[in-house]
């Protein structure tokens, strides 16, 4: 039994036209800690059904896409015209990079592709509900087919979640595996201190995050509306660690640098602009000379 539970109460939809995988979710998910409900249907429409008639809005909803009647994006789209509440993750056997964009555009927190095991299965449902994204969080997704793309939205760690999450999908049929772990931990301590630090946590901010994925590297561009810093005067941390610790709490500063220390090392390239609110950095797909 996995040690990962969700909120006491929890109350689970799932929409899956496959009797027997829909059983399989619905027992798989009872198991889960925390979960007091969960609700199988067939399609879209057995789905907003069950969503009328719910006396509390379910807290996630896990769906296909390929289902009769009403498929899984036309439901998702009525989803988010009613701006319901629920986490929304996308289970489904196709992943293409088109499908996998409309999917965040219409609200999804994760997309999984079948087959998919129970522990990854766990994870993603319960980082789903602990990330789900606030009904007025405004958020645009933008995407080509030449490996460019870029969320830009409420400076929140709801959005940095699901841009993760997505880069995490399209970069697997791009770019080798230990690449893509090093750009996403590079992307998560900048957008972290985007958020925290740029942004100083204020709602009303906007945060850009891009990603181009080209045949020779990997550029992430993440962008906030704060002040700026001048990176050059950020003391590394790993010359000095408890004496770092020491004269942040003597300042009455929250621990910093560290992150930022950890991206010039596992990324090839890093830059900020004149305003030191714009980072960009690069990591090389092959060696170089």
């Amino acid at each position: 039994m996995s040690t990962l539970s969700l909120p006491p109460d929890s109350r689970l939809l799932v929409v899956e036209d496959m009797d027997s995988l829909r059983l399989y979710l619905c027992e798989t998910l009872e198991e889960l800690a925390g979960v007091s409900q969960v609700v199988g249907v067939s399609d879209g429409i057995e789905a907003l059904a069950a969503i009328a008639e719910a006396e509390q809005p379910f807290d996630l909803i896990l769906t296909d896409i390929t289902m009769p009647r009403m498929d899984g994006e036309t439901l998702i789209g009525k989803l988010q015209e009613q701006r319901y509440p629920a986490a929304l993750v996308v289970l489904s056997a196709h992943g293409q990079d088109d499908l996998i964009i409309r999917c965040m555009r219409g609200g999804a927190v994760d997309y999984l592709i079948k087959p998919v095991s129970i522990n990854d299965l766990y994870t993603a449902v319960v980082a789903a509900v602990q990330h789900a994204p606030d009904p007025e969080i405004d958020i645009h997704v933008d995407y080509d087919p030449f490996g460019w793309f870029e969320v830009c939205g409420t400076s929140s760690y709801s959005v940095l979640y699901r841009y993760r999450r997505f880069l995490g999908l399209l970069s697997k049929l791009h770019i080798p595996e230990e690449v893509a772990n090093e750009v996403r931990l590079a992307l998560e301590e900048l957008g972290r201190n985007a958020i925290e630090w740029g942004n100083r946590g204020q709602r009303d901010k906007r945060i850009s995050l891009s990603c181009r994925i080209l045949p020779s590297k990997v550029i992430l561009v993440i962008t906030d509306e704060g002040e700026g810093f001048d990176p050059r005067i950020l003391p590394d941390p790993s010359h000095d660690p408890i004496g770092h610790i020491e004269q942040r709490q003597k300042e009455g500063k929250r621990l910093g640098g560290y992150g930022i220390h950890l991206v010039r090392n596992i990324m090839d390239k890093i830059t900020w602009n004149d305003a030191g609110n714009k980072v960009i950095a690069v990591k090389y797909l092959h060696p170089r000379s």
